[in-house]
């Protein structure tokens, strides 16, 4: 197919999955890096601070074996934030419950009324 529309960057997302079903995530253009995943964590960890002062003894926050998830920039960030983490053995992403959810997006037709996006 050819079409005069521009196309879109690459997006990317970054997110978490409750064992209760809450789902927190970000959209960010272009790839992910210890940076853009750093500031996601400080969000969420403001975020269940806001709820619940506590989260952090009964929840655990698994991550895959991404390189910029164990960067040592990460490892100083998880242990200034005071945040309990697990990591995923190598090549294990499909353990990841939140996996569940990328499936689940990516699975689902996004634009139902098969809309065109206007050029300009």
């Amino acid at each position: 197919m050819v079409t005069t529309m521009q196309r879109l960057r690459s997006l990317s997302i970054i997110a978490a999955v409750s064992s209760e079903g809450s789902f927190m995530f970000t959209i960010n253009s272009g790839k992910n890096n210890s940076n853009t995943f750093m500031l996601f964590l400080i969000k969420l960890s403001n975020y269940l601070d806001s709820i619940n002062g506590k989260w952090r003894q009964n929840t655990i926050v698994m991550v895959d074996n991404a390189p910029y998830h164990r960067s040592k920039l990460m490892m100083e960030k998880y242990e200034l934030l005071k945040v309990p983490v697990m990591f995923l053995g190598p090549y294990q992403f499909r353990l990841a419950p939140v996996e569940l959810m990328f499936s689940y997006i990516k699975n689902r037709d996004l634009n139902p009324l098969n809309t065109k996006a206007l050029s300009g």
